[in-house]
């Protein structure tokens, strides 16, 4: 049976079975069937939102645990959390996070002569994509406000998470292809696998499985092999093994800190090919598999490809971490290469007290438009549903984070939860994902743009602060100019036109990508044409240009006057 986060066929126990949680009253029990009747989410994505959705929620402050939420109906597990814990009185034992940053980096770029074989299997952008120290106390914090149920992190600014848009940006990994399936091995079938495909022999592979205590190799050995093999110019066998190490330090971490399972090895069997899989959604999977125990009071490590966890947190929320920028960073790499990360971190209390505080200026929305050129916005990034690894499946929700698509925020369908999880049925909706974006959008008037009475059902369904509280908590009001967008400088600009323009091709684009106007058709045509324009009139009163012209203009009067 496939497992789920969050479904009835998941791993972990229902909380409704427990005792020590308090029953909605009914007055919140009526109030969640009102707001769950005028939410509408069709199969296929369509996001509406009716303004009577949600009209006075004072009558449900008696229900529900202390802090939120309210109503259980979204957070069905959030008994075992660890905030519900930390609300409680009883702090989280020490966690230990693992991190393979320095293992990867030892292994450095990969050999001339496989290099097209790394190339061509979508991973590339991985290479030394690691940072070497994790900020502790800022994911750790971040991990506090995960919930596996929906997928996302809970703030009080509503909820916020990574997604495919996110993983494109930040690594550059392949989010369109075929889901990667894992497939089960016993020793045996792990020992012959290992002599295949890694060209050792049968007393040699029995011996490294031996050693690393299962069906799985250890990374060292793995850097052993990768340097044989390079030494006799055996390329394919070199490359299963660099590019096995190199997901094993990364998308694929697991808690045992020195080893990776065989399963992913077989990914690379036909080494020339397996970049037909779609290592991002891969990466994603993975990471909210981790998240989602991580976030459990019971869990006492946490491993996955903590990188792509603390990178999108630097770009997200500009005032948290120790980050440094990396001067030498250029937009053609991936988006986790603009930071490093220092050997002092965040206190996690420090970085407690910060989310708490949150308010909507503090937050950057939509942070990757000056990495468009490089790298594009890909439709898939609005499918809403299940997406795996093997026979671990997540839900995918753009719906609840639609502010970080540059939508306006409208009140989400429930989680879909499943009984049992088919995978050739989310294969299929996968292989059809065009049919199951998220449709019914509105683009969003300023960053933190979200319907009203949002945030109202938010605080009832969620639980927004870790830190217990008697006195009112800050406004979310920003405290800044929210008139200027994320990533443009604060500078008077030659021509305000482009910003309207800017707007207008934003729009335009985000028609097309989620087939507002079908392929195909005239109008199609058109957009396309307008959108080019549009991107042709941005460029050209863009800062750099507008920048170079007058250093040019400032030239040639210097040049006039010199003359005369």
């Amino acid at each position: 049976m496939a497992r789920t986060r969050g479904g009835s066929s998941s791993h972990r126990g229902e909380s409704s079975s427990q005792g020590e949680r308090r029953r909605p009253i009914a007055s919140a029990r009526r109030r969640r069937g009102a707001v769950e009747s005028d939410i509408h989410v069709e199969d296929h994505g369509d996001v509406r939102f009716h303004e009577d959705a949600v009209e006075d929620h004072e009558d449900v402050a008696e229900g529900g645990f202390p802090g939120g939420p309210l109503n259980s109906s979204v957070l069905t597990h959030y008994i075992h959390h660890v905030a519900y814990a930390i609300w409680q009185g009883r702090e989280r034992q020490e966690i230990k996070l693992i991190s393979h940053g320095k293992k990867l980096n030892r292994l450095g770029s990969c050999h001339e002569g496989i290099r097209d074989i790394v190339n061509g299997s979508g991973l590339m952008s991985l290479v030394g994509m690691s940072y070497d120290y994790v900020d502790r106390g800022l994911l750790l914090a971040f991990v506090e406000r995960f919930h596996f149920e929906t997928c996302s992190f809970h703030l009080p600014v509503g909820e916020m998470t990574l997604t495919l848009n996110d993983v494109s940006s930040l690594l550059h990994l392949p989010v369109l292809g075929q889901l990667c399936h894992l497939e089960e091995v016993d020793f045996e079938d792990s020992r012959c696998g290992i002599v295949e495909l890694l060209g050792v022999d049968g007393g040699r592979a029995s011996a490294e499985l031996t050693a690393a205590h299962g069906v799985k190799v250890r990374l060292s050995w793995l850097r052993d092999i990768y340097a044989e093999h390079c030494e006799q110019q055996q390329w394919e066998y070199a490359a299963r093994a660099y590019l096995l190490h190199l997901v094993g330090c990364n998308i694929f971490a697991d808690k045992t800190a020195t080893s990776i399972r065989v399963s992913y090895l077989l990914l690379f069997r036909d080494v020339h090919i397996c970049g037909r899989y779609a290592w991002g959604v891969a990466a994603l999977v993975y990471m909210y598999d981790q998240l989602g125990d991580a976030s459990l009071a019971s869990t006492r490590q946490m491993a996955g490809y903590l990188t792509l966890l603390q990178s999108w947190i630097y770009e997200h929320f500009p005032t948290l971490g120790r980050r440094r920028m990396v001067s030498s960073y250029m937009e053609d790499r991936p988006r986790a290469a603009k930071w490093e990360s220092p050997r002092q971190g965040s206190t996690l209390l420090e970085v407690r007290v910060h989310l708490d505080a949150l308010t909507y200026d503090l937050v950057i929305w939509y942070p990757y438009e000056s990495h468009r050129e490089s790298r594009p916005f890909y439709g898939v990034c609005m499918f809403s549903g299940w997406i795996r690894i093997g026979e671990t499946l997540c839900r995918h929700l753009p719906e609840r984070v639609l502010r970080q698509f540059g939508f306006q925020q409208s009140i989400p369908r429930d989680p879909p939860v499943v009984a049992n999880a088919d995978i050739l049925v989310t294969d299929d909706v996968w292989l059809h994902y065009r049919d199951h974006v998220v449709r019914g959008v509105s683009v969003s008037r300023f960053p933190s743009d979200c319907v009203d009475g949002y945030l109202a059902w938010f605080r009832i369904i969620s639980h927004p602060y870790i830190i217990p509280a008697d006195d009112d908590r800050p406004s979310l009001a920003p405290r800044l100019r929210r008139d200027i967008p994320d990533e443009v400088p604060q500078h008077r600009r030659s021509a305000s036109q482009s910003g309207v323009v800017r707007t207008f091709g934003k729009r335009l684009q985000q028609m097309l990508y989620c087939r507002e106007i079908p392929e195909g058709t005239i109008g199609y045509t058109h957009a396309r044409e307008l959108l080019d324009l549009a991107d042709a009139v941005v460029k050209e009163y863009s800062p750099t240009r507008i920048a170079a012209r007058n250093v040019r203009d400032r030239h040639i009067r210097g040049r006039r006057s010199t003359s005369n």
